[in-house]
C-alpha cells in the first residue's frame, strides 16, 4: 500500500511538472552579479530583463548558423539590455556550458554599434564553475581573446581562440556558449 501511494505521488508530481514545461525546463542561466557586471563591463547604471522564446521558424536558422542543435531545453533565452544615464550601452547574456567537472556559468557582454546593426563581444566572464583549471579559464589570457569578435568569427578552439591551459573541453564549451549568445541575440533580439 505504501509503495502504491509513493508511486501515485510521483506520477502526480511529474504530471504537474509537465503542465509548466517552459518555466521548469527552460535552459536559463541565472545572472548572479548584475550590478557589478554592468558597472565593470559598461560603466552602466541600470538594466532591464528581456525573455525571448525561440520560435520554430527561427530555430532552424539558429542551428544552421551554430553548426549544432540547440539543447532540448533551450526554447527560451534571457538578455539584459544595460543603460548608462538612460542610453543603451550594450547587452548582457548568460549561458550554462557543460565543462569537464559540471556547469560553467558564462556571462557575455555584447556591444552594439550606434546603428544597432553590428554586434561584437565587449567582455566574457565566468560566474561559477567547478573546473580544475579554474584559474586558466578565468584568466585574461583566455577570456580576453573573445573581445571584439563577432558572429562572423569562427569562435572555435584551435582556430581563432587558444584553449585555457589544461582545459580543452571546458574551453570549447565556453567558446561555444559565447558563439551561441551572439547568434541567438542576432536572430531574436536584433533591433530590440
Amino acid at each position: 500500500m505504501r509503495k502504491c501511494r509513493l508511486l501515485y505521488l510521483l506520477i502526480l508530481t511529474l504530471s504537474g511538472l509537465l503542465c509548466f514545461p517552459k518555466i521548469i525546463f527552460a535552459g536559463l542561466c541565472v545572472w548572479r552579479f548584475p550590478d557589478r557586471d554592468i558597472k565593470e563591463y559598461f560603466d552602466a547604471d541600470s538594466y532591464k530583463t528581456v525573455i525571448v522564446d525561440v520560435p520554430s521558424a527561427k530555430k532552424a536558422t539558429i542551428e544552421k548558423r551554430l553548426g549544432a542543435k540547440l539543447d532540448p531545453d533551450e526554447n527560451q533565452f534571457r538578455f539584459w539590455p544595460v543603460y548608462k544615464k538612460g542610453v543603451r550601452a550594450g547587452t548582457i547574456g548568460t549561458h550554462l556550458a557543460k565543462g569537464d567537472y559540471g556547469a560553467i556559468e558564462v556571462v557575455v557582454a555584447l556591444e552594439h554599434d550606434p546603428a544597432g546593426k553590428n554586434l561584437k563581444i565587449r567582455a566574457v566572464g565566468i560566474q561559477r564553475d567547478r573546473e580544475k583549471a579554474r584559474a586558466a579559464l578565468r584568466s585574461p589570457q583566455f577570456l580576453n581573446q573573445f573581445i571584439g569578435k563577432t558572429s562572423n568569427d569562427p569562435l572555435e578552439i584551435g582556430k581563432d581562440i587558444k584553449q585555457a591551459e589544461g582545459a580543452v573541453k571546458s574551453s570549447q564549451a565556453i567558446a561555444f556558449s559565447v558563439k551561441k549568445q551572439l547568434i541567438v541575440f542576432e536572430e531574436l533580439m536584433q533591433g530590440k
